[in-house]
Parts: C-alpha cells; structure tokens; sequence
C-alpha cells in the first residue's frame, strides 16, 4: 500500500470534519439565557434622588436582536438596553425589565429607594409660623363666608390675604374649611426640618373635649372635627408647592379605622366607618337663597363618587349663603381621603352629639396642649400608601377629612388657628412608636 497516499486520504478526510464542524458552529442559532442578561445592582437594591435621572446600563450580547423592556408600576418607562428615568415622587418602587430574543424570553425586578436631598435647619430669623398662604377653598357650611369674612368684590386673592391675616405669623384668629374637602394651604419662611423620631410642627385648631358625655364610660371626644394634612417639599425649588410634591400624613385611621376606640360605637349608631381613599363630592350652588324654614332641608344638594347624595342644610344661627361666593362656577368638586364619621348621639335624642377623637395624625382632633396634635413628616405616604422620608415641608395642605351632619351642630368642619414649626419653638415631642 502506498502509505502516502493513505496519509493524504486521511488528512483529506479530517480537513472536511474540521470544516463540517466549524460550519455546524457558524449556523447554529443564538439562544438566549437567563445570564446573558447581567446588570450590577447595588447591595440593598438602587437608589435615586427625587428628579435626578437613575441611570441603569446592562451587559449583554450586543451582536443580537434583544427587545427590552422597562416597566414600572406596570407602565412602560424604556424600551431601550439602557434606562434612564427621573423620578418624580419618592417612595420605595419595582423595577420590571423584560428582554426578549426570538420566541425565548426573561424577566427580572430590581428595588429602587427614591429619596430627598438634606435639608439644613432652620436659618437665623426665621419665623415658626405662617407666612403665607398660597390657596384657601372652604367646602360648602354654616361659617362659609364668614371666617373670614366675604365682601363683595373679594378675590381669590383678596381672600387669601384675609386668610394670612388671621391664621399667619402667630395671628391666633380663626378660619372654617367647612365641609368634606374644604381647604388652606399655607407656606412657611424656611423648610421645616423632619428630624429622626421626633414631631415636626403642630395645626393648632380649636378641638376640646366634651364636658358632660351622657355615658361616662365613652372614650375622649367632645368637638373633635379632623382635617387630613398634606405636606409638600420644595424638591425643585420653583417656590410653589407642584401637584406630584403632595404627600399625605396617614393618620391612625389610614392606619386601621378599626383600631379607634369610638368605631364599634360608631358602627353601632349608624355611622359610616369605612375610609375612603380618592374620595370625591359635588356641591351644587342654590339657585336662590331659602325663603322659609321648611326651605333649609332642602338647601344645598350634593353626591359623591360612592353613590350617595344628600343635602346640606341651613340653619337658623347663619343667615349668610353657605356657598363660596368668590367661586364662580356653579359646581363644587373636592377630592380626597374620606375618614371614618365620628359623629354620635349620645342623648338620644338629638341634643348631645359627640365627635369623637382620632387616635393622632389630623388637625383640630385634638386640644392643643396635647401629643398627639403634633405632627412628625415621617408619617408621610405617596400615593400608592408608601411611607416616605422627606427631608423636610416647605407647604402645608389641610382639608376637612369628614363628611357627615351632626344634628343642631351641622356640617363637621375643620377650623384652623395656625401651624407652628416645634423644632425653632424649642419643642421636644417624641413621636408614636
């Protein structure tokens, strides 16, 4: 045999393998895996700063046709390998990416913490109270128009000032928010500074405890009518606090309305005690003011997103209309959350009603002098009823949280003296553990 020739035949044949090989490995489709995608997470998840961009870049195999795509809340943010996005509300969130190669596909979730730039304290000179007041709506009752006071002519503006006037710069008068929805919002010279553990500022309101409960076993209540506080940081300085810088503090019953210690007594009596987040009323100006008295029952009709309407009634120690004359349409909508009624009848007989007191966490629900009047900014929610760390309020929004009648009293309506920053007053409160 010619050895020669073999050897040829067999490196012939071991160059078509190679070759076979090679073009099996070249024509062999991409599959991909679940680690072809690689993005580096920081230890405890992401972080980003309220309206700075969070920039996240993945590894992966740039040759191929990979689709991405980013969601968060379940809304597409990026359909891109690379996500840049600022958010705009702090909180804790999920990030989702989704990528995507043919008919094979992956999913991942990251943790991103939004958080607030520091806050330093309070500069020299600046004043503990009000100093302005931005937006001031009172809800549809006895003392609208009258604190403070309407004239003809009066502005939003004009009213707004009478507003400061009585509530500003440690003033002590007095202002109505009426009913369900009715609103202030003031401002301050500076930040108030939310310190670790500690109550931040106080709603100084007019709430008082009654003082001959026909059942002397019922826990504390009196004129306890509570207003739902909105705080808003100042996070991209324009000096106006912008719709998505609104958090509300949850108070006890945002918590658990169960937990109060009137709510089986409520339930008991008739009241409606479910709290209603996105809660939303229409008042409707009257066509005229009543001429009789069998007019008043009649004299203001509302309804709200739940199914309910009603009417507001007159009575015969306010003579004035009911309605904000400086509003000029003939509809009224106020939103918000709806808390538990905490109105009851204690006689019996319509002549003793009892408003009962909130654990803590709401204006004029409490007198004072008391704890639970003031308010730490740590107990601040976003709007998916997350608990956010902001470094401080520069705007205050307070609302009356309740809609319900109380007989002779009428509308429960929250009434606001002033706001006041503990931490330049020198007041030490813990907060609620």
């Amino acid at each position: 045999m010619n050895f020669r020739f073999l050897n040829s035949i067999v490196l012939l044949l071991l160059s078509g393998a190679v070759l076979l090989m090679t073009s099996c490995d070249k024509d062999e489709p991409f599959v991909l895996t679940q680690e072809d995608i690689i993005v580096k997470v920081p230890e405890g998840g992401f972080t980003a700063k309220v309206n700075q961009l969070l920039r996240i870049t993945p590894e992966y195999p740039a040759n191929e046709a990979i689709d991405f795509l980013w969601l968060l809340n379940e809304e597409v943010i990026a359909t891109t390998p690379n996500l840049e996005y600022m958010f705009e509300i702090g909180g804790d969130y999920k990030l989702n990416l989704t990528v995507t190669h043919d008919q094979q596909s992956f999913s991942y979730e990251y943790a991103v913490k939004v958080i607030f730039e520091e806050v330093e304290d309070a500069p020299e000179g600046a004043t503990a109270y009000i100093t302005k007041v931005l937006d001031f709506l009172p809800a549809v009752g006895q003392f609208t128009n009258k604190l403070p006071a309407y004239k003809d002519g009066d502005t939003q503006e004009t009213m707004n000032a009478k507003v400061l006037e009585a509530i500003g710069n440690n003033n002590k008068g007095m202002i109505s928010l009426e009913g369900f929805g009715g609103y202030v919002v003031v401002g301050f010279d500076h930040t108030i500074k939310n310190v670790e553990g500690k109550r931040d500022f106080r709603v100084l309101a007019n709430a008082f405890y009654a003082a001959a409960n026909p059942d002397p076993n019922a826990p504390i209540g009196g004129s306890c009518e509570p207003g739902v506080i909105m705080v808003a940081y100042d996070a991209n300085k324009d000096g106006i606090p912008n719709d998505n810088e609104w958090y509300e503090i949850a108070g006890s019953s945002h918590i658990d309305p169960s937990q109060e210690l009137w709510y089986q007594r409520a339930k008991d009596a008739g009241c409606n005690v479910n709290l209603y987040r996105n809660y939303e009323i229409t008042y409707h100006r009257p066509q005229k003011e009543p001429s009789s008295r069998d007019e008043w029952s009649t004299y203001i009709s509302w309804e709200d997103n739940q199914g309910n309407k009603g009417y507001k009634v007159k009575n015969q120690y306010h003579a004035q209309s009911y309605f904000p004359q400086w509003f000029t349409t003939d509809k009224l909508t106020l939103k918000g959350t709806c808390l538990p009624q905490n109105g009851i009848d204690e006689s019996g007989k319509g002549n003793y009603f009892v408003l009962y007191k909130f654990l803590y966490g709401y204006a004029d629900n409490e007198t004072n002098a008391a704890d639970d009047s003031a308010i730490d900014i740590s107990w601040a929610i976003n709007n998916m009823g997350q608990n956010v760390e902001l470094p401080g309020v520069d705007f205050i929004k307070i609302y009356t949280g309740v809609n319900q009648e109380n007989g002779w009293l009428g509308e429960c309506s929250t009434e606001i003296t002033g706001v006041e920053d503990l931490h330049i007053l020198g007041v030490d409160i813990d907060t609620r553990k």
